[in-house]
């Protein structure tokens, strides 16, 4: 018997995508906007939704400061069946964020002629169409947090379905009014701004069936000036996420204004089509790494640092065969996907080939970077999350674009690439010599576990298997010093919950049972984790009502027994002291 990682995998894949459709929703906004402002409007306009893309990383800034911190704070605290914190936690992400929003929003109003002036980088042309682009996009950020900073939350409460669905209608509805707006009224660049505010905020109404679900965990509460650590602990959790949209912030503005120096106009046609590939790649590239997070999050709290290794292979599969496919189709149809922003000018359509192909190369380290950034940032070690964002998009990627721009401008799209692998490589070296240093498990900074105070297996989710795994747990406790009494009751106790488990959490997909085993000095801990329906053997009811004997027994000899559902899955943890 062995732990096979089934259940974190199953939770991953059930997890991949309504975190996609989330990531996606901004993304796939910008790559529609973008689309219809190339074929409805002029060359200024495309090239004016380009120059804003700095502000949008800003407010992305913000969301993973309140949102990705603040979720994985949440479910953190719910592996440590902290209920009353993870409250805390939530109603911090969603109202302070969006309070945070409101008042940068009010700021970017009141600065909006200086700001338009350093996004269209001097250009009298693109002053008009930036100005007018930047008043709805300022106003996005509240909606992004209440409407995807929610879907965060109701991802990780099991509710796939309807966090699917969210991000879905709100781009449905955007790529809908921005052809009325564009198209028909005739609204200009601003109404493609709005267009997406208006999808956004018509999309709040499908969040009211899950304040109103009863699969909810998380509440709001009232929160007061001592709660401020917990906001600050939230701003260290998403600081890696908040720093790459710094560093994409500062790599945009600066590739802005090098590629229109550089090249002029044709150059940022060019920038427009490379910057759609990355936002294609974003979907993957956040999505993927994003389901990470609160997985992590709750394995990282629960100490289960075996799951954590299974996690982070299953996510880097995942994610490198999704950027090789990527990287591929823009490889391939470099000329279809620049005529699909209407950028089909002899000048550009000349330099375009290379220039995606150059480009799309980063792609597949790009996701590599995003899995491990998300490892560290989920696995205490922020610092080295932090490191990795900064190395890759500010100290190797604007000195590399700047001096590829004096030697051969037309291989500045080589600097993403050459960045990325050097981050990588500088960065894999680091850990790996720390890890040494510390007697951890290679790059990944985990405890070893093989001191044999500790012993985890899975078992299929069938009655059959409670006996054998009984027999399994009572052999391990033998040969390490338990008592025969001790161990008695612990292969009782694997017994009833798992055969329990198999009659009343069973489900199409809880195939598996994950047994895990802690002896410590004073006492020996046991937990039993599956990811079927609702089971909680605390209460020891079943569907009619009368008492479940076996675990009513299971209660009553041992020292300990608690429950808590994390991300969909049941844990029950049961605690008897070595010296009855």
């Amino acid at each position: 018997m062995e732990r096979n990682g089934r259940l974190i995998k199953h939770k991953y894949n059930e997890y991949l995508l309504s975190t996609l459709a989330m990531s996606g929703c901004a993304s796939i906004a910008t790559i529609v906007d973008r689309i219809m402002v190339g074929n409805l409007l002029t060359a200024n306009d495309l090239n004016a939704t380009n120059l804003i893309g700095p502000l949008i990383y800003v407010l992305n800034m913000i969301f993973a400061l309140f949102i990705y911190g603040g979720n994985t704070l949440a479910v953190t605290f719910k592996g440590k069946r902290d209920q009353k914190t993870a409250n805390k936690c939530f109603t911090i992400s969603i109202l302070g964020g969006t309070c945070f929003m409101a008042l940068f929003a009010i700021a970017g109003l009141i600065f909006q002629v200086p700001l338009s002036n350093l996004l269209c980088i001097g250009k009298e042309e693109l002053y008009k169409p930036v100005s007018e682009y930047l008043v709805p996009v300022l106003f996005l950020g509240m909606l992004m947090i209440l409407l995807n900073g929610t879907s965060a939350f109701i991802r990780v409460d099991g509710l796939r379905k309807l966090a699917i669905i969210i991000p879905i209608v709100s781009n449905a509805l955007n790529l809908t009014l921005d052809y009325v707006f564009m198209g028909i009224c005739k609204f200009g660049i601003a109404g493609a701004g709005w267009a997406t505010n208006l999808g956004f905020g018509a999309s709040l109404f499908l969040l009211i069936p899950y304040f109103r679900s009863e699969k909810r965990t998380v509440f709001f509460t009232k929160i007061g000036f001592k709660d401020i650590k917990l906001m600050l602990n939230s701003f260290h959790l998403g600081l890696a996420t908040a720093l790459m949209y710094l560093c994409m912030f500062l790599k945009t503005f600066f590739l802005n204004r090098i590629i229109v120096i550089t090249l002029g106009a044709v150059g940022g046609q060019i920038l427009v089509v490379c910057s759609a590939v990355m936002s294609v790649g974003n979907i993957f590239f956040t999505g993927t790494a994003q389901t990470m997070l609160p997985i992590n999050g709750a394995l990282y709290g629960a100490q289960d640092y075996k799951g954590i290794r299974h996690l982070f292979k299953t996510s880097m599969l995942v994610m490198e065969i999704i950027c090789v496919v990527i990287m591929a189709i823009f490889m391939i149809f470099p000329l279809q996907t620049a005529a699909i922003f209407n950028v089909t000018s002899p000048e550009a359509q000349e330099l375009l080939p290379s220039s995606i192909f150059m480009f799309s190369l980063c792609i597949p380290p790009t996701g590599m970077l995003f899995i491990m950034r998300s490892h560290y940032q989920s696995t205490g070690h922020r610092n080295a999350a932090t490191v990795l964002t900064v190395l890759e998009g500010t100290v190797f990627f604007i000195p590399i674009l700047w001096a590829l721009s004096r030697i051969n401008p037309d291989l500045m799209w080589l600097s993403h690439v050459i960045s990325v692998v050097l981050s990588i490589i500088v960065m894999g070296l680091a850990m790996c010599i720390s890890a040494m240093r510390k007697g951890r498990s290679a790059f990944l900074l985990l405890p070893k576990q093989d001191d044999g105070s500790s012993f985890d297996f899975s078992i299929e989710n069938k009655i059959e298997a409670a006996v054998e795994a009984s027999g399994k747990i009572t052999e391990y406790c033998l040969q390490n010093g338990i008592s025969e009494e001790v161990a008695s009751i612990i292969g009782v106790s694997v017994e009833e919950l798992c055969v329990n488990t198999a009659k009343y959490a069973v489900s199409s997909k809880s195939d598996m049972i994950d047994i895990f085993l802690k002896i410590t000095p004073e006492t020996v801990i046991l937990k039993v984790r599956d990811n079927g329906m609702i089971f909680n053997p605390t209460e020891y009811i079943d569907n009619s009502g009368e008492s479940i004997t076996g675990l009513k027994m299971v209660r009553s000899i041992s020292s300990k027994v608690e429950y808590n559902r994390v991300i969909g899955f049941n844990n029950t943890i049961v605690t008897v002291n070595r010296t009855l």
